[in-house]
């Protein structure tokens, strides 16, 4: 039976919807994308409810509608700097000879409740390693493996429950029930970058609008995740004064420019009462880039993750900062990184379309979330159950 998935993506400009699709064989199809600028959500929080109802709810709401179809499987995803990553570790004693489900399942659950907090709500959670009797060995599937204990690290990331339950309450008042809530860029990591690489070590940094999200994946899991309060609209609002612009006329020259083609870069833009080159505009830019890299101590924090990770693979840039015209070049300057500004692996979005891979990314991972176990898997519990 085919089932629609809706995705929300609330950014801190602008708000993205993704319908998906799965059909029998569990192969997904975006039917749906839509962008809408908003001003009613601001660093995870409603800052606006009147407002908010307007341009999330009933733009929500309309789309359903088009769809025909109510948004039952509904997915919510956003950044906020109050986002904690933590690591911790849970171990058990075995009562059997081998390594059972619930052994793995009281591992985590232990794990959990030594970061267990009434002040905050788990967003994302996964197993980084385990490790058998004490040995510093890392194990990756300990299901059927014989050992006297289990330990696991585990990553986490939580969201200030006041403020989750805020949300959650507003769509449940409208009539929206939430079945997910995803840290950004997490979804994104999903579809963006191929399982080899994320072995081999990657940095992901969604450069958004008001955050600037640093992620790092090594032997397939996330190991690192940081959030810095800083994006694209510092940058444009420090022009805008440069220039004694408005906000809004700044944002319409980025838009303009940020599409030029080769023609086009060989003229003038016009900046309020000036005229500069499309070479010194990059300037400006680049410097803008600089100050705030120096600002938010950037330099030293990459100069800690060299030492520490090795990450081959280099950047992946995606958010509303990964459009600002030739900031690959900015990027791999000061981060000394290959960089890559890229689409999904399955084809979905193309390159214009990379503001929706958030959304479209929590579509996959909701269904590899919720997907039945396969006949291998169900076979292997079966075959180390008879040793129980």
């Amino acid at each position: 039976m085919k089932q629609k998935i809706f995705s929300l993506d609330l950014g801190n400009k602008t708000l993205k919807i993704c319908v998906g699709e799965e059909d029998e064989q569990g192969k997904i199809t975006i039917l749906t994308k839509l962008a809408k600028n908003i001003e009613s959500f601001n660093d995870g929080e409603i800052i606006d409810p009147e407002v908010f109802e307007e341009e999330v709810i009933n733009t929500l709401k309309d789309v359903a509608y088009q769809i025909g179809e109510e948004p039952k499987n509904l997915l919510l995803s956003f950044i906020s700097s109050h986002f904690q990553f933590q690591r911790a570790k849970g171990r058990v004693s075995l009562t059997e000879r081998y390594v059972t489900d619930e052994d793995i399942k009281k591992c985590h659950l232990l794990a959990k409740a030594s970061l267990a907090s009434t002040s905050y709500e788990i967003l994302f959670e996964e197993p980084a390693a385990y490790f058998l009797d004490n040995l510093n060995i890392k194990v990756r599937e300990p299901l059927g493996m014989e050992a006297r204990s289990l330990e696991v690290d585990f990553v986490i990331i939580q969201g200030l429950k006041s403020v989750i339950s805020r949300i959650k309450d507003f769509f449940n008042k409208n009539g929206l029930k939430i079945s997910l809530i995803l840290p950004n860029p997490l979804p994104a990591s999903f579809i963006l970058i191929p399982k080899k690489e994320k072995e081999q070590g990657v940095i992901l940094i969604d450069f958004g609008y008001r955050l600037f999200n640093l992620s790092i994946f090594q032997e397939g899991k996330l190991i690192y995740y940081q959030n810095l309060k800083f994006g694209l609209g510092e940058i444009l609002e420090d022009l805008a004064l440069d220039f004694s612009l408005s906000f809004d006329e700044m944002l319409h020259i980025f838009d303009e420019v940020k599409n030029y083609d080769e023609q086009k870069k060989k003229l003038k833009i016009k900046i309020g009462k000036q005229k500069i080159t499309y070479h010194n505009f990059l300037k400006l830019i680049d410097k803008k880039f600089s100050f705030y890299w120096k600002k938010n101590g950037l330099n030293d924090l990459f100069k800690k993750i060299k030492e520490n990770y090795r990450l081959p693979i280099g950047i992946y840039l995606i958010g509303a900062g990964s459009y600002l015209p030739e900031i690959n070049l900015s990027f791999k300057k000061y981060f000394n990184y290959p960089i890559k500004v890229e689409s999904d692996i399955y084809k979905n979005l193309n390159s214009e379309e990379r503001i929706f891979l958030n959304a479209v990314g929590s579509i996959y991972y909701y269904q590899r979330l919720f997907q039945p176990k396969g006949f291998w898997d169900n076979l292997k519990e079966l075959f180390f159950g008879l040793f129980r």
